[in-house]
């Protein structure tokens, strides 16, 4: 009889399980496997600060679930579940209803508001990419009015910028802001010290859950980039313009901001919080040690969803590695039932984690191993390319990684620029491996004449056939201007070929206007087969470095953008001549 397996939401615990259910039950015809989502798209809920925080844009954070599954037995299905009957097996949404022989619940989590007066109505929260979005619309916007605000107080709240939660979303968060707010600074002519940015949490110390050194190393960062920090501190009410903050004996403090971001933890989403089962004060469902629901044994919960044992009687922690590995081990777990083979236990092995705080630095705690700063930042970017493997496999795996190496390139900071310059992003990374060579040869060539004398003596033009002005297949025409015109001025001429041939090596062997340097190198090559004495590797080579090939490893990736800032650079005082224009309505 036809099992039918539906797996319930496409995050990372959903993929992961619908991924090793269809490799185990690929050859099994008497094997459904249904993935079930709400949306077509696989979202990296993990990265949502670098599109609140403006670093990518939303489509580089989106994988199509067609393209990772196409080629697998997975059914995928677009739809909401509104409603779950255990007793009958079924699953219904406003439309239709669809039933299960085993059901994995992978719905994910919501934004907890701990109790907190007002976090719904007024605060932002980060946990799904119409959340960054948001903010990343919130936080311009504040910018953008606060150009025409003259008002002292009313201009703070504008720039006032709260993220409660210093756990790892909130410390990415703030993280992508400061970066960001330097460039809103100038876009807006917004002087940097009007902007505040505040992180507020409740514990003694940021990031509880990774090593204390650590976590001090994130903090002395952003201390740096002057970032408030209020540790100790539990907020009491989030109001439209403002967080009202406990301090204990202190009293409370009142921080003026129309932006307040939440996020101070997660619980189960709509979906299983309203189910009638046993669960924990996040509202995961209680399983067993096979990720079976007690009551339903055909029912597993995976993820967040999930208060899966763990070590010395605790759960597991909500994180990726625990989403991944809970649902690799509840496909293995179902095939083994309907095998009737035995089931595995929930064996999580949990390798650490890694905090991203901007583009350039990060902490990490990994394998009992310490990292801060660009090797950390390095690692991060390294699991997140091994990610793409493990859910795009061999078909997949290599697009995605370009594509994230892409999206994350040509932003502030070494990390970036390293993952700019290893790129095929402008087609001239092999290129330029064949500009530098062309670029030492002309120079090797140009040296070797002012070696030879050319600077001193005009008689090298006519000295031996290898330096030869005319070879025996000149051009008629250009032999006679040679006679006419070079040959009667060698001295003159003699220098502008030597420092030309240095001028096209440096150009090219720097990557210095590189584009000039190819223009001039096809320009000599076309004038030495005129003579009678060019050689074609260096004019076939001189053309692929038209490419702008010095944007790969060369000085064009640096002086390009400078010189066009320092052209074309914005007038002075545009948010001022833009206030004549902008009144207020009275």
């Amino acid at each position: 009889m036809r099992q039918h397996v539906i797996i319930l939401g496409a995050g990372y615990g959903g993929v992961s399980a619908a991924k090793k259910m269809a490799k185990l039950a690929k050859k099994e015809e008497d094997i459904e496997v249904t993935l079930l989502n709400k949306g077509k798209k696989h979202h990296l809920i993990t990265e949502l600060h670098e599109v609140a925080g403006n670093r990518v844009e939303p489509e580089n954070l989106e994988i199509s679930l067609n393209r990772l599954f196409e080629s697998t037995k997975v059914n995928l299905i677009w739809d909401e579940i509104t409603e779950i009957n255990f007793d009958d097996q079924k699953l219904y949404s406003e439309e239709k209803e669809y039933s299960y022989d085993y059901l994995i619940l992978g719905t994910g989590s919501q934004p907890n508001d701990c109790g907190v007066k007002g976090v719904n109505e007024n605060a932002f929260t980060l946990w799904s990419m119409d959340d960054a979005k948001k903010i990343n619309h919130q936080v311009e916007k504040m910018f953008h009015k606060a150009q025409f605000e003259d008002d002292p107080e009313k201009r703070k709240e504008l720039l006032s910028f709260v993220v409660a939660g210093a756990g790892f979303t909130g410390v990415e968060m703030v993280g992508e802001l400061t970066q960001w707010f330097d460039e809103l600074s100038k876009q807006y002519e917004v002087p940097r010290n009007e902007i505040k940015l505040y992180l507020v949490e409740g514990l003694e110390r940021i990031l509880p859950n990774i090593d204390k050194e650590m976590a001090k190393k994130a903090e002395k960062y952003l201390n740096k980039k002057n970032v408030e920090i209020l540790t100790g501190h539990f907020a009491q009410e989030v109001k439209e313009n403002a967080i009202i903050i406990d301090k204990g004996e202190q009293g409370t403090e009142t921080i003026p901001s129309n932006t307040v971001i939440w996020t101070c933890g997660v619980k189960s989403a709509p979906l299983v919080e309203d189910l009638d089962l046993e669960k924990d004060k996040t509202e995961r469902l209680i399983v067993n040690e096979y990720l079976q629901i007690p009551v339903h044994k055909e029912v597993y919960a995976i993820g967040d969803n999930s208060a899966a044992p763990w070590a010395d009687k605790k759960t597991l922690p909500a994180l990726v590695e625990t989403a991944m590995q809970t649902g690799e081990c509840a496909a293995k777990n179902i095939f083994a039932d309907i095998k009737g083979q035995n089931k595995e236990k929930i064996d999580a092995k949990l390798h650490g984690v890694m905090v991203s705080v901007g583009s350039d630095y990060a902490v990490a705690d990994v394998t009992g191993l310490s990292l801060k700063g660009r090797p950390a930042l390095l690692l991060k970017h390294f699991v997140n390319m091994f990610y793409f493997f493990e859910i795009g496999g061999i078909k997949e795996g290599f697009s995605l990684v370009n594509e994230y190496i892409h999206e994350q390139a040509s932003k502030k900071g070494i990390v970036p620029q390293l993952f700019d310059q290893a790129t095929m992003k402008s087609h001239t990374f092999f290129i330029a491996i064949l500009r530098i060579f062309l670029g030492y040869q002309w120079l090797m060539s140009g040296i070797s004449k002012v070696q030879d004398g050319w600077l001193q003596s005009p008689d090298h033009l006519v000295a031996g056939a290898t330096a030869a002005p005319i070879g025996p297949n000149a051009v008629g025409w250009y032999e006679a201007f040679m006679e006419a015109v070079v040959m009667q001025y060698p001295m003159f001429f003699q220098v502008v070929v030597t420092f030309t041939e240095i001028a096209i090596g440096l150009s090219l062997f720097l990557g210095l206007f590189s584009v000039l340097g190819a223009m001039a190198s096809i320009f000599m090559n076309i004038n030495f087969f005129l003579s009678g004495t060019g050689n074609m590797w260096y004019l076939m080579a001189s053309f692929p470095c038209l490419a702008n090939s010095g944007q790969s490893l060369g000085l064009d990736y640096y002086v390009l953008p400078l010189i066009k800032k320092l052209v074309w650079r914005k007038p002075k005082n545009k948010a001022e001549h833009l206030k004549e224009v902008v009144t207020k309505r009275k």
